[in-house]
């Protein structure tokens, strides 16, 4: 019995070492325009995403429903989004990358929740739903913001979420990802707000009572960028 406990606790192991590997590689080039931010590296090393290192410029915006009021303090989600998140980043990352945060909130939105509202299956969520919660919270600053100075952006919806309850799914990312599907194709899109100024950097979506784990996990894609189609962790 203990002989096949540690066969299998020595495949485990093996496996996670095969599977990090395949994380590494040698970054060649800088994203350009419109481009995923991957560079390949051996051939026995895999992709890995030349945009994950470094500093993070991330415009983070709370923003509350026209009907419904936040549960949660908004200095905890503050300190949960800032500190907490750059500091795991950092841990995460053994200092190669670390967060630049601009906090703003709360925002108001100009309907109600039920507008929003989005499904908590990823291979259900409207799209338009998600491309419009972005654009009218993008819409609600893009006077005072200049989205150009941010590498990704965080939205905080002011609704207490638990999966098919309050904005409908806790914490996803819509850039590269809800925005045109999980699956497969998936890429960057351009995001508008109405006075036209524009944004194509990562975005991720975290309610106002997702934990830290969650915020960091969708952080995580945004920072992976895409490759043939598909997302890659960083």
């Amino acid at each position: 019995m203990m002989r096949t406990v540690m066969s299998r606790y020595g495949l485990g192991v093996l496996f996670c070492v095969l599977f990090f590997s395949g994380c590494r590689g040698a970054p060649v080039a800088g994203p350009a325009e419109g481009s995923s931010g991957v560079a390949v590296g051996g051939a026995d090393l895999g992709p890995q995403s030349n945009s994950a290192k470094g500093e993070q410029r991330v415009l983070m915006l709370a923003v509350r429903f026209k009907d419904v009021a936040p549960e949660c303090n908004l200095n905890h989600i503050k300190e949960r989004a800032t500190n907490r998140l750059n500091d795991y980043v950092k841990a995460q990352s053994y200092g190669q990358a670390w967060i630049k945060p601009h906090f703003e909130g709360w925002i108001p939105l100009p309907d109600d929740l039920s507008e929003y509202r989005v499904s908590p299956d990823n291979f259900q969520v409207d799209r338009g739903r998600v491309r419009k919660l972005i654009e009218d919270a993008m819409t609600a600053v893009e006077a005072r913001i200049d989205f150009s100075q941010y590498d990704h952006m965080l939205v905080i919806p002011g609704a207490f979420t638990l999966p098919g309850k309050g904005y409908g799914m806790i914490c996803y990312c819509a850039n590269p990802g809800m925005l045109t599907g999980v699956r497969r194709n998936t890429a960057f899109v351009t995001l508008r707000a109405q006075g036209g100024a524009t944004f194509s950097g990562g975005v991720f979506v975290a309610a106002e009572n997702a934990h830290l784990g969650m915020f960091a996990h969708d952080l995580f894609h945004a920072l992976g960028g895409v490759q043939h189609g598909k997302r890659l962790v960083p």
